[in-house]
């Protein structure tokens, strides 16, 4: 279990006028992620998405609060890997699938035949991909691509910040699926701006708001029952509630 208490993050405003003053990105934010549960982190551009994110996986440090692993303000040996939104943060533009393949399952002492199978699973087939290079593939095909090799080192915690927003409905509808076919061996923490997505995927929800934690709760309930206005304002403003992606 991955836990926030109380954790604030900000970056100075260094911009004439400003007296030098805090922006603050996290305000006293508190959050369970538990462990076999997708959980959902859902707030607009700028809402604190990021930060959370970084801060969990130990990219950013917060400057208060705690975050625990376990009960642990170490994460030991517990397993986090991350998608993220540019996939060229994850890979090599001059070398090819085969390559990145390879050195991944060389890297985590791995039968690269499972990175090969979590590539197709995401409808990406070894003949048609295997030479080819980064820098030719799509946004989409690079998203599919660093997802299945994230999954593949079988991490006990995904963190995906806004990981497939090149994907069309029909692949996103495909990644999706398995990602809740694959919660039962791996927790999955998923950022996005997209309430469709968040509600159809999810266990449980936290929205946020200008690094503040509006509304937490599960899909079914944040729907039905909102208790924040800023939610309900979310709710209103979606395309079609009963539409889940």
């Amino acid at each position: 279990m991955i836990e926030l208490k109380g954790v604030h993050k900000y970056y100075r405003n260094r911009g004439k006028g400003s007296g030098n003053g805090r922006i603050y990105a996290l305000a006293g934010v508190s959050a369970t992620f538990q462990e076999n549960k997708i959980t959902s982190v859902m707030g607009n551009s700028g809402s604190g998405k990021t930060t959370m994110a970084h801060i969990i996986s130990g990219f950013e440090k917060q400057d208060s609060g705690e975050v625990l692993y376990d009960g642990s303000y170490q994460r030991g040996r517990l397993t986090v890997r991350n998608v993220f939104q540019d996939p060229y943060i994850s890979l090599n533009p001059v070398k090819d699938v085969r390559w990145h393949l390879e050195t991944a399952a060389s890297l985590n002492n791995l039968e690269t035949e499972i990175f090969w199978e979590n590539l197709e699973n995401t409808g990406l087939r070894k003949e048609n991909m295997e030479s080819r290079v980064v820098g030719s593939m799509s946004g989409g095909e690079r998203q599919r691509l660093a997802f299945s090799m994230a999954i593949s080192q079988q991490p006990e915690y995904l963190i995906m910040d806004e990981p497939f927003s090149y994907l069309d409905s029909l692949n996103m509808f495909r990644i999706l699926q398995l990602i809740k076919e694959l919660k039962d061996k791996i927790t999955f923490i998923y950022f996005d701006h997209d309430m469709n997505r968040c509600t159809f995927l999810s266990d449980y929800i936290y929205i946020i708001n200008g690094g503040r934690i509006e509304e937490e709760g599960e899909p079914e309930r944040i729907l039905s029952d909102p208790v924040s206005d800023f939610t309900e304002s979310l709710l209103r403003s979606m395309p079609d509630i009963h539409r889940r992606i």
